[in-house]
């Protein structure tokens, strides 16, 4: 029984993160387009690139923590974690490089981060 109530979690990261990794290059595409009509200024890159992380990976957590019976911390961090991995796979396909750097680490842990506490307020709320 346990097996299965694993492979329903891990499902339900992957489906959590994939979800979180399409809203975040709608996120980017939006964000791309309020530049180019000049409505946000080039010094807003860092923020919003990093607030659309943040959001994105608090939205695979809360997926993946809806969707689990029990470890909702571990599960939302990993939901947060998957997020990052697969938008840096993403967009480093669409770059055309791959270079992981202390940034990118940050980010990393920054998401599972996000993702762990998502987990534990959706356990205090049960």
């Amino acid at each position: 029984m346990e097996t299965k109530s694993r492979n329903a979690s891990l499902r339900a990261v992957i489906r959590g993160a994939l979800i979180a990794c399409a809203a975040s290059v709608i996120l980017v595409i939006a964000f791309a387009f309020a530049l180019q009509k000049q409505w946000l200024g080039m010094e807003s890159i860092n923020a919003v690139n990093t607030g659309i992380k943040v959001v994105s990976a608090l939205t695979a957590a809360a997926i993946a923590a809806r969707s689990v019976k029990s470890r909702t911390l571990l599960w939302g961090a990993l939901a947060g974690g998957a997020y990052m991995l697969i938008t840096f796979l993403v967009f480093s396909l669409l770059s055309g490089k791959f270079s992981l750097s202390l940034a990118v680490a940050a980010d990393f842990a920054m998401c599972m981060l996000g993702g762990a506490i998502v987990g534990i307020i959706r356990n205090l709320r049960r």
